[in-house]
């Protein structure tokens, strides 16, 4: 039974994974403490090692979709590599409770992002990609910081901010961030792994269960109008984030 719950996360994590750029740990984290009982930092960190497989997935179906857009991704792993390491050691400075409350938070606060994009702005024009290499870096640096902290892929920052600062269409952000999210988890998995961090059973079972769903999602994504996905990530990350939250 245990595990059977193990495995519906990686199912979730892998379809979230593939649909919305990013690695899928920052919703298995209130999951895994919800439903499968880990403590606040196993909780955090043993999604993470599932990120690689799962983003790896997604990645080669956006490839083949011509979706992936490369200029952006040498300057972003350059600031966000270094960023991630530092951000996974400063979670030995915080207590349990307050990584849980900040995980939330930041659900609500992405949700949210997603939510007035999708359901109250005009669509967004297809802008023509602007790489910056300096922006690319320091994009790096916030999401490497992010990433480490929470023990996320951090494609929850480099979505909005491919959009935003490198206006890419919402597909090649999600699609770039993978790229990205795959090559973070290996330095974030290692040193959340030497903290303590990671339930080597448990991230097993989650990394054999994303794949199939990434792929899913990654094929879902490709069909849909990009404001249906933001509709349907804003919502449902709000509706998430309001639970998880009560239940600290």
């Amino acid at each position: 039974m245990f595990y059977g719950i193990i495995a519906c996360i990686g199912c979730l994590i892998g379809l979230s994974s593939g649909m919305f750029g990013i690695g899928g740990a920052l919703i298995a984290t209130p999951l895994l403490h919800l439903y499968a009982g880990l403590p606040e930092f196993l909780a955090l960190g043993t999604p993470l090692p599932a990120a690689f497989p799962s983003a790896l997935t997604g990645s080669f179906v956006y490839q083949r979709h011509n979706l992936l857009y490369y200029p952006v991704i040498l300057p972003v792993l350059l600031g966000a590599v270094p960023a991630n390491i530092c951000g996974t050691l400063l979670t030995q400075y915080v207590t349990e409770f307050t990584i849980m409350i900040l995980t939330g938070s930041f659900l609500l606060l992405v949700g949210t992002t997603f939510f007035i994009r999708g359901w109250l702005l005009s669509e967004q024009k297809e802008y023509n990609p602007q790489p910056n290499f300096l922006f690319g870096i320091i994009t790096g640096i916030g999401a490497g910081l992010l990433s480490g902290f929470l023990a996320i892929g951090g494609g929850i920052v480099l979505v909005p901010a491919f959009v935003k600062i490198h206006k890419l269409p919402l597909k090649k952000a999600l699609a770039t961030s993978l790229v990205c999210v795959c090559v973070l988890t290996v330095p974030g998995t290692i040193t959340h792994y030497i903290l303590g961090h990671i339930d080597p059973m448990i991230a097993l079972v989650l990394s054999m269960t994303v794949v199939p769903f990434s792929y899913i999602g990654s094929k879902i994504t490709v069909k849909v109008k990009s404001r249906t996905i933001e509709r349907i990530y804003g919502t449902a990350m709000i509706i998430f984030a309001l639970y998880f939250i009560s239940t600290l």
